[in-house]
């Protein structure tokens, strides 16, 4: 007996349901150390409590104020059943960015469903690891994937209100500040800085106007006093640790000389694709210029953990579709970078390889990878005509 489409579609949600609520019970339940930490900031923002509190450790809130507003709707419900909300959120919404990502290339080369899995999958060691701790950055991913999907449609009055939005959280975003000025998107601009004025007045509904500036002085100071020592952590994937761990111990100040290098040479190469795509009249040149910009955010991020990798979703999500048009050599040095990122995990590598692949960064050469092929698709073949490419 054959299955009617909607009967088959029910039956992989069915199962997809089935996968991620095992996960949740066998995995993800006994941690989401991370939300925990979000959802005590929720209990005491309600109750006029100091969100950074010295006594919480390495376990201290550090996000903007206006964030612990957010998770106060959330620590409304019991702990464990506010877990279980937040975690099948965040299902929801990674599913949301994967067809969503999809749906805004300018041009469809393989079927939705295949580059979807796919890209879960180069990416699962980061989502997985994401969802454990309870974290916020698939939320976020599904914010700035909303962003590019209103810059599209030329709502950039919304698209600056998702862009100041996730910077109560994260300043991640900003990466975009400079791509907007260059775009003069200035309603974007001008529509973020407003949200993050409205989210610096949030507080003062709980703490009033006089406290609500303490708090804010009180995040500053937490920011500045725990950064420093976390540059050269173990599990930190940026650009400059990967400089500071892989250069001798007294060439320490080289690192940032390096990332600023490296900083300058992507942002050359960011504007070249822009100049590029506006000369050789690009359908929907934001969509590549926008993927470029969410793999900076892990890369350029001084404290970039590994998970953090899952924000080059949409970049993921754009390689994978055209993976069989770059030259032949090409697509397999892509296919085995992206093979690379999927399989380094402990239970692959073995603990000495996964410590070694860990501690000295070695994520960032996968994703500097990635950026030369977007570089690479703009400049050499996302311009030139394609008769029987899929619309």
């Amino acid at each position: 007996m054959r299955l009617s489409e909607k009967t088959r579609k029910l039956v992989i949600i069915g199962l997809i349901f089935l996968f991620f609520l095992l996960v949740y019970i066998f995995i993800v339940q006994k941690d989401m150390t991370d939300f925990g930490v979000c959802y005590q900031s929720g209990k005491r923002i309600v109750k006029g409590e100091m969100i950074y509190q010295v006594s919480d450790g390495h376990l201290q809130f550090k996000y903007f104020p206006a964030a612990a507003v957010f998770f106060s709707v959330l620590a409304l419900f019991p702990y464990e059943m506010a877990k279980v909300l937040w975690f099948f959120l965040e299902v929801y919404l990674l599913f949301l960015c994967l067809t969503a990502s999809y749906d805004i290339l300018p041009a469809k080369h393989k079927k939705k469903g295949w580059v979807g899995a796919l890209s879960f999958l180069v990416l699962l060691k980061f989502i997985g690891r994401e969802m454990e701790l309870g974290q916020v950055n698939i939320f976020l991913t599904y914010l700035l994937i909303m962003m590019v999907i209103t810059l599209l449609e030329k709502k950039d009055v919304q698209a600056g209100l998702f862009w100041g939005f996730s910077l109560f959280f994260k300043p991640y975003a900003l990466v975009f500040l400079p791509y907007f000025i260059l775009k003069k998107r200035i309603k974007t601009i001008a529509s973020g800085l407003g949200t993050l004025v409205v989210g610096l007045m949030l507080p003062v509904f709980f703490y009033g106007f006089q406290q609500n500036f303490f708090v804010l002085k009180e995040w500053q100071r937490t920011l500045s006093q725990s950064t420093p020592s976390l540059l050269d952590h173990y599990d930190n994937g940026s650009v400059y640790a990967f400089f500071l761990k892989n250069l001798p111990s007294d060439k320490g100040e080289w690192a940032w000389i390096l990332s600023i290098c490296a900083a300058l040479l992507v942002g050359f190469a960011l504007l070249w694709m822009m100049i590029w795509g506006k000369k050789k009249g690009v359908p929907q040149p934001e969509v590549l210029e926008s993927s470029f910009l969410f793999v900076l955010i892990p890369l350029f991020s001084p404290l970039s953990w590994h998970y953090n990798y899952l924000y080059p979703i949409l970049a993921v999500v754009f390689l994978i579709n055209w993976i069989d048009r770059f030259p032949r050599v090409m697509k397999y040095v892509l296919i085995i970078n992206f093979v690379c990122i999927g399989v380094s995990l402990r239970e692959v590598l073995g603990k000495a390889g996964f410590h070694f692949y860990t501690q000295h960064s070695l994520v960032v050469i996968s994703f500097l990878i990635i950026l030369f092929y977007l570089f690479y698709l703009r400049i050499r073949m996302e311009s030139k005509p394609d008769p029987n490419r899929e619309h």
